[in-house]
């Protein structure tokens, strides 16, 4: 679609007219592209507008976002090959021995204000020509690269479908799902010591099952099982099981489990065996990199090994990105990844002049320190324990510390949060516990009622049990 033009108008001089939808010339040919119609004729300021006097009007265009589920590893790496020469972020966000899932994402998106907060008046009066044109261009670059990936689809030969051997060696049976974190695969846990099996049986079908996940993904080249969570205020102790490694060094127990992990273009360094870090939090970080705007000062709390914060830094246009994080471990990650991105001469550099901070500490300290002038704080704090029971649904009273900590230093106009809490089945989509936490937080704090913006699941923590994000903005 393309904008064939753009006007402000007030109500008192607002006319009656219309545009001719079929006299764009920033049209391609019907060669080129899909038919399109006409998406916006007019950008209408209207001074009596409820909405656009609390708060602004944004234009947004949303890139190409394609995901799509594989057959096959093989089938996956070749799509993968056929998209990259049109779009620079491809990646498998998915993996599994019954899934494979890959995404395409594209650059071309647009997202800028077009009124002040609390003003009717266009920030772009006077230059409606110029923003046409400029959207316009995202659209038709847009869609030249999707004509271009379609085109090289068209090109390919019939996949034919590998058939699988079938022999001893490989009838043992992979679990359902694991993380794959870089080139390691994490099981989640082990599967139970028969009472007739011996304990070198035991082993040796441990190995085999290593050797299986290594066989059906080569991009493995470690197989581990997590035999004990992530425990400690830092999340930092764990135990792991390795099973089988391509390379024979990496079994040694005193062989550290670092690895490499890209997400979205945008590379990792992971500790596995000391931070925690969940691949399939993938898409939840996707959006919150869609929610920051240009210039914008964000703040990331409980930031593990840094990969909201290196999302931000690389992908968005926001002015200062500061992470906190108190295991040691995943901070020195951290700083690692950012050496590895700013020494990166394309595909998603960090820029010189953009400042991301991994400050090292316990967050109740560090955000004293800080200036209240965050557009957006990400709080994703950890999953604790109460009365030997999982979920924080105690008294309702969980994470408070955290909220009358961050709230001072949000904006109070317009700063945006977004909380993560863990409720069970029942409680959502309304989150009455989470929202009622927030509010009374607010009003002991002498903070505007948050404006509740958007609550999801985003993933699971135990039976019946969810981490969900609620989303709200101070409003002055």
């Amino acid at each position: 679609n393309t904008i064939d033009n753009i006007t402000t108008t007030t109500k008192e001089d607002k006319k009656s007219d219309t545009n001719d939808n079929d006299n764009s010339t920033n049209n391609p040919s019907s060669e080129e592209m899909p038919n399109t119609t006409t998406c916006c004729n007019n950008v209408e300021e209207e001074s009596s507008s409820s909405l656009l006097s609390s708060s602004p009007l944004w234009l947004r265009m949303e890139p190409f976002i394609l995901h799509v589920a594989c057959c096959s590893l093989s089938a996956a790496n070749t799509l993968m090959s056929t998209a990259r020469p049109a779009f620079k972020n491809v990646g498998i966000t998915s993996l599994s021995s019954k899934k494979i899932v890959v995404a395409i994402w594209g650059d071309e998106g647009l997202e800028l204000p077009l009124t002040a907060p609390s003003s009717t008046e266009m920030i772009y009066k006077g230059q409606e020509v110029w923003l046409q044109q400029l959207v316009n261009e995202r659209l038709e670059r847009n869609w030249t690269k999707i004509v271009r990936f379609v085109n090289a689809l068209r090109d390919l030969p019939p996949y034919e479908e590998e058939e699988e051997e079938v022999n001893a060696a490989t009838t043992t049976k992979i679990p359902k799902s694991y993380d794959v974190i870089g080139d390691i695969a994490i099981l989640h846990g082990l599967p139970d010591n028969d009472d007739n099996e011996t304990e070198e049986d035991y082993e040796t079908r441990l190995q085999k099952l290593g050797e299986a996940v290594l066989e059906s993904n080569g991009a493995i080249k470690l197989c581990a099982a997590r035999v004990a969570p992530l425990t400690g205020p830092e999340r930092s102790e764990s135990t792991m099981r390795r099973l089988a490694s391509r390379h024979t060094n990496r079994l040694h127990p005193s062989t550290p489990l670092v690895t490499t992990h890209v997400e979205y273009g945008v590379p990792c360094v992971i500790n596995v065996e000391k931070c925690f870090f969940s691949p399939r939090m993938g898409q939840e970080r996707l959006r919150l990199a869609n929610s920051v705007a240009r210039g914008e000062h964000v703040l990331v709390l409980f930031a593990g090994v840094g990969m909201e914060a290196l999302q931000f830094a690389a992908r968005t246009e926001a002015s200062r990105v500061v992470a906190m994080e108190q295991n040691p471990v995943a901070v020195d990650c951290a700083r690692k990844s950012l050496r590895m991105l700013r020494k990166r001469k394309k595909n998603n550099p960090i820029p010189e002049d953009r400042i991301l901070e991994f400050l090292e500490g316990d967050v109740l300290q560090l955000l004293p320190q800080q200036p209240p002038f965050f557009d957006r704080i990400v709080a994703p704090r950890p999953k604790e324990i109460m009365d030997k029971r999982e979920g924080d649904l105690g008294d309702g009273t969980a994470g408070i510390e955290f909220l009358r900590a961050l709230l001072p230093v949000l904006k109070p106009d317009g700063g945006e949060c977004h909380w993560y809490d863990f409720v069970a089945d029942h409680e959502f989509p309304d989150c009455v516990r989470t929202r009622t936490l927030i509010e009374r937080t607010c009003r002991e704090l002498n903070l505007s009622n948050p404006q509740f913006i958007h609550t999801a699941k985003v993933g699971s923590v135990a039976k019946r049990q969810y981490r969900v994000c609620v989303d709200f903005r101070l409003c002055g």
